[in-house]
């Protein structure tokens, strides 16, 4: 397998152990372990390791390694805040840029996520996670704005430290039974679309808002 791919592989591997409930906050991350349980040389491990670490996704400490960042209440707001007014522009700038094709492609991603069936099991959460990082990342890419999608990236997987903890994140329905996900990103979708470009900004705000108030709910319930 080439270079790539096994970075690659070891980049998704990591991602399902965390979702899979194999670590916690506050766990370490060790090169040696990974690349045993993973039948990797370390080389993919580390830079695997290196590129969560880029992404915000994890933390490191020095000649400690890498490890899940602790959650905090403060230290949430402060992420979600971020997130909400970048990926605010992201969309904003995605409905000045979109093509046909660039629209054709978000609405498939929505479409897959409205048939991803039983939430709240493992695979599902799996399958989940990578359609909607898609969509997110996807429109950060639309928006041709370089230093954007970067930040977007890195916020992006900086808040997910939190949302994997939290499956209800995953299961959230609204008072018809159905899943509030999808409906929020049509209507971001379709405001893209139309290049209304404060509608798109809004609407993406919102969207990443109310993630957060559904989260923070989650977070009492298991807390206090």
């Amino acid at each position: 397998m080439a270079r790539k791919n096994l970075d690659e592989f070891a980049y998704k591997a990591i991602i399902n152990l965390i979702l899979g409930n194999h670590f916690k906050p506050g766990d370490f991350l060790f090169e040696t372990e990974l690349a045993a349980s993973l039948g990797l040389s370390r080389t993919p491990v580390r830079h695997a390791l290196g590129q969560l670490v880029a992404e915000g996704f994890l933390d490191k400490k020095k000649k400690k390694g890498c490890f899940i960042p602790l959650p905090s209440p403060e230290d949430a707001r402060h992420v979600f805040y971020a997130r909400e007014n970048i990926e605010g522009l992201t969309a904003a700038s995605a409905a000045r840029h979109a093509t046909e094709t660039d629209i054709d492609h978000l609405y498939l991603l929505i479409g897959k996520e409205k048939k991803v069936a039983n939430p709240g099991s493992q695979k599902a959460k799996l399958e989940y996670v990578t359609i909607n990082e898609n969509f997110h990342l996807s429109i950060a890419k639309i928006s041709q704005n370089k230093y954007l999608e970067q930040y977007c990236r890195h916020i992006f997987w900086r808040s997910h430290t939190y949302i994997f903890f939290f499956d209800k994140y995953y299961t959230e329905l609204d008072s018809s039974g159905q899943k509030t996900g999808p409906k929020q990103h049509s209507a971001i979708v379709s405001a893209i679309d139309n290049r209304n470009q404060e509608k798109a900004g809004n609407l993406m705000r919102q969207h990443v808002r109310i993630t957060f108030e559904q989260l923070f709910m989650t977070w009492q319930l298991n807390f206090n």
